[in-house]
């Protein structure tokens, strides 16, 4: 009895996890998606100032899930077997588990497509900025140039 006791409060402690993952990823999904936006309407220095500080934003959220992923680990590992020799008295909360391990799924899948489709805008955004330097450079006239151009009009 004292072992399936133990078993529940293990199975709370991943669903607990679980919770916890599905809001980081549901917050990185939100800044990855108000990123789209950015890209979309700045460019240059204030884009720049804007993908650097999400991306220090996103770390700090990375970084839990990885802290997340490796307590739901040790966890797992501490009672497997355990669990496994009760399964079918653990059958419902092993749904629930399955069913949020789904929903991370759906929500990484979503966060991998958008930084995709940001990686793809901020291309395209920074290659129209090259671009545009480099018809400015060819219209860049050498100061001779420009000094003769200068004292030819002014001939009076």
């Amino acid at each position: 009895m004292e072992q399936l006791e133990e078993i529940y409060n293990k199975i709370n402690n991943l669903n607990s996890l679980l919770d916890r993952k599905i809001e980081i990823l549901g917050v990185l999904l939100d800044i990855t998606n108000y990123q789209r936006g950015f890209f979309e309407q700045f460019e240059g220095e204030e884009m720049e100032k804007f993908v650097n500080l999400s991306i220090s934003e996103k770390q700090k959220f990375i970084d839990e899930l990885v802290s997340i992923d490796s307590m739901f680990l040790n966890i797992f590992e501490s009672f497997k077997g355990s669990l496994n020799e009760n399964k079918k008295i653990f059958e419902s909360e092993l749904k629930e588990i399955q069913s949020k391990i789904q929903q991370i799924t759906d929500i990484d899948f979503k966060i991998r497509l958008q930084e995709e489709k940001n990686s793809h805008i901020s291309n395209i955004v920074n290659n129209n900025i090259i671009n545009n330097t480099d018809k400015v450079k060819t219209l860049k006239v050498s100061k001779n140039d420009m000094l003769k151009k200068y004292t030819d009009n002014n001939k009076i």
